[in-house]
């Protein structure tokens, strides 16, 4: 996670010298942020044998819903 932290500082930047909103901008970062740990994590939640199924399902559903929030705020 740690290299993920320079990324979304460029994505920033660089958006927002586009003339994009910070809102905008944070956005952007978040939507990278997720698309580089989602699926890993999920892949890793779904394996690690020492969780319960109801522990998977809550972190499944907490990325889902971050999921959501991302992609509804791109309709706007």
């Amino acid at each position: 996670m740690k290299r993920l932290a320079p990324f979304a500082a460029l994505a920033l930047l660089f958006s927002s010298c586009e003339g994009l909103s910070v809102a905008d901008a944070y956005l952007e970062a978040d939507s990278l942020t997720y698309k580089a740990i989602a699926p890993k994590y999920t892949a890793y939640v779904e394996a690690d044998e020492s969780l319960d199924e109801g522990t998977k399902k809550l972190r499944i559903a907490v990325l889902r819903a971050w999921k959501v929030r991302i992609d509804e705020n791109e309709k706007k």
